[in-house]
């Protein structure tokens, strides 16, 4: 009998988690196409912020302890900023970054809480991220000196968020992959912004920061989750702080 409802539960829980991913996907294809098209308005900005603010409900439901509160937060942030980069006031683009930048040290602080010791390889991966940050400082540096700080902190912050991903303890690179693609989409944002224009590059930005949030979100379930992900679920539940 106990058997049959941790079946049914199991079940229901994964449906749940499916319609999850499909308020997240369509939600995020729904906004890219709005931007795209150049539309905007308060419905685009809600569509903007639906995909993250799934993944914190998903964060609320199934995470625990400190990993729950880290991850929240970052939730938290990154949706603050999700909004105030998408409202047409240029003078917000500063408290857009501030925002995520709040959620990116969410990420550093819980990273690097669980981070190990680096071996040969991520020494040489390290390396290459501090070599990154350092070019990126220097390409940035001809911006407005009012932003030009900010923006060097946040590209250290989010190098640092790199680093941690690399050194958290998991049977894949994940976590990092999904630090890198967010990487990647803050340098489009910013290239795009400050030195020159990209075809498309709100679009690139945007679909690749919609990406890295989903991944660090699932590699995340998967390390500090109660159970792994397994081939017939999208998501896996819950889970307390066991790292694996």
């Amino acid at each position: 009998m106990k058997r049959s409802q941790g079946m049914e539960m199991n079940s229901a829980e994964t449906t749940q988690n499916r319609w999850f991913v499909l308020v997240f996907v369509a939600a995020a294809i729904a906004f890219l196409v709005l931007l795209a098209i150049d539309v905007a308005g308060v419905g685009r900005t809600v569509l903007k912020a639906i995909p993250v603010g799934t993944l914190m409900v998903l964060v609320l439901r199934d995470m625990r302890g400190f990993v729950r509160v880290c991850l929240a937060g970052a939730m938290l942030g990154s949706l603050c900023g999700d909004i105030l980069l998408d409202l047409p006031s240029q003078s917000l683009f500063i408290f857009g970054l501030l925002a995520f930048l709040i959620a990116h040290l969410f990420y550093n602080v819980l990273f690097f809480r669980y981070a190990k010791s680096p071996d040969g390889d991520e020494k040489v991966i390290m390396a290459g991220l501090v070599f990154f940050a350092v070019v990126m400082i220097w390409l940035f540096r001809g911006i407005t000196p009012a932003l030009y700080g900010p923006v060097v902190v946040y590209i250290v912050v989010i190098i640092a968020m790199s680093v941690g991903a690399l050194l958290v303890p998991s049977e894949n690179r994940l976590l990092l992959w999904g630090a890198l693609l967010f990487v990647a989409s803050d340098l489009v944002l910013a290239v795009n912004k400050f030195l020159m224009t990209i075809p498309h590059g709100r679009v690139v930005n945007i679909t690749l920061y919609f990406i890295a949030q989903f991944v660090i979100i699932m590699a995340a379930r998967s390390i500090w989750g109660g159970r792994k992900m397994s081939h017939g679920e999208i998501l896996s539940p819950h889970g307390g702080e066991t790292v694996h």
